[in-house]
């Protein structure tokens, strides 16, 4: 699995659907449903914000900070990729 690369992005807030449009398919493949996302985000009290914050239910649009976003995923997925293995030149290789 390799990881679409990311795109320069300048946005400063997004909905799950536009982070999954950008931000989330350039470090998860298969990429998690917006639900799962959500929680994810929530537990790392990722900063959110409503179109109309003086609804408390419903009022609109939930925006999460993407600068947030990006820095959880990547404290989340980087240090788990490993680069290939390389034979070391000086290990003979066995040869049937």
């Amino acid at each position: 699995m390799q990881a679409k690369p990311i795109e320069n992005s300048t946005a400063r807030l997004a909905t799950i659907n536009q982070l999954l449009q950008t931000v989330i398919p350039a470090h998860l493949a298969p990429t998690p449903c917006p639900e799962t996302l959500r929680a994810w985000f929530d537990q790392a009290r990722i900063p959110r914000f409503k179109s109309n914050p003086t609804a408390k239910r419903g009022g609109g649009t939930v925006f999460y900070s993407v600068a947030a976003v990006e820095k959880f995923l990547q404290s989340r997925t980087l240090p788990c990729r490993l680069a290939a293995a390389m034979p070391n030149e000086s290990t003979p290789v066995a040869q049937n």
